[in-house]
């Protein structure tokens, strides 16, 4: 019986001894695993603060080149733009008329000596009746009232003549001075839609540039994000 033991026993111990050999091993392996992930783990947070220091540097070159690069449009442009369409007014180039007015008449034209001339015509013509012996009857009464009213109706129409020419010479100048002022007005309105038109170019020019800008930042910005959703996939992914 006794040495059935001891070969029972020695058995028991050659089973405990490779159990334990077993745990030994199996604890090596976990431990090599565990350094494995570790090791792993230290490279992702790496990756990680490389993406962060990637991220930095694109910010700042972003910066730096539209810093650098500008735009020809500034922050002024738009506010120029802005208040040159707030005060922009169609009734101030157009040319104020003063109304066309001219004071004298006719008889400002009538020939001075009018009474001196008909006062001449008449006695004319009597000395004429006189000389062809019609003397003072109806007949020469008749023909120095038609001399005379002939004389009066070419005087006036000297004068109306004179007056029509002198009048409208006025109003041309009254009408060119109009179209003058109507063609300086034109010609500023032109002058400022175009400035108005380069200045809405270069406000147009400046929000491009940062809506780019902003464009670029958020893209970088979205870069990041993504870096470092699977930064924290792969990280999970180890434990």
């Amino acid at each position: 019986m006794i040495p059935l033991i001891v070969a029972a026993g020695v058995g028991a111990a050659a089973t405990l001894g490779g159990a334990a050999i077993q745990g030994y091993y199996a604890d090596k392996a976990s431990e090599r695993e565990a350094n494995a992930r570790k090791e792993a783990a230290q490279q992702l947070r790496a990756q990680g603060q490389v993406t962060d220091a990637e991220y930095g540097k694109m910010i700042n070159e972003i910066n730096q080149y539209y810093n650098t690069r500008g735009s020809l449009g500034t922050r002024s442009d738009v506010n120029e733009y802005r208040s040159a369409i707030q005060n922009y007014n169609p009734e101030d180039y157009v040319a104020e008329d003063p109304g066309f007015n001219f004071y004298k008449t006719k008889e400002d034209y009538l020939n001075p000596y009018y009474a001196q001339i008909i006062g001449q015509t008449r006695d004319e013509l009597q000395h004429t009746a006189a000389g062809a012996g019609l003397g003072r009857g109806t007949g020469a009464a008749l023909n120095i009232a038609k001399g005379v009213a002939e004389k009066s109706d070419e005087l006036y129409n000297t004068a109306m003549s004179d007056y029509r020419d002198e009048r409208d010479f006025a109003y041309k100048q009254y009408t060119d001075a109009i179209t003058n002022a109507q063609n300086r007005l034109n010609a500023l309105r032109e002058g400022n839609q175009y400035k108005m038109g380069l200045q809405g170019n270069l406000a147009q020019n400046y929000f491009d540039t940062m809506d780019a800008r902003q464009s670029d930042l958020m893209a970088a910005q979205q870069d990041k994000l993504n870096a470092q959703v699977a930064y924290g996939n792969a990280l999970a992914g180890l434990y």
